[in-house]
């Protein structure tokens, strides 16, 4: 099923809202992305380590939030 035009505007919002990733240790803040990628592509980025903290990033251990922005 083939649809022209823009996407209905609940997309356009989920799309336009940050994605944030932080360590599970630390809460710093890993990466700030638009599009969603999978927690192993932002794990490989990063050597599989917090930068800030050194903490090994877990591919199969992770929480998944959503909220408002600020």
């Amino acid at each position: 099923m083939r649809r022209d035009g823009p996407p209905p505007q609940a997309i356009q919002d989920l799309v336009a809202m940050p994605i944030e990733v932080a360590c599970g240790k630390c809460g710093e803040v890993i990466e700030t992305m638009r599009m969603l990628k999978s927690v192993k592509e932002v794990a490989r980025r990063h050597g599989g380590r917090c930068p800030a903290c050194g903490q090994a990033l877990s591919t199969t251990e992770f929480v998944v939030e959503a909220g408002e922005e600020e």
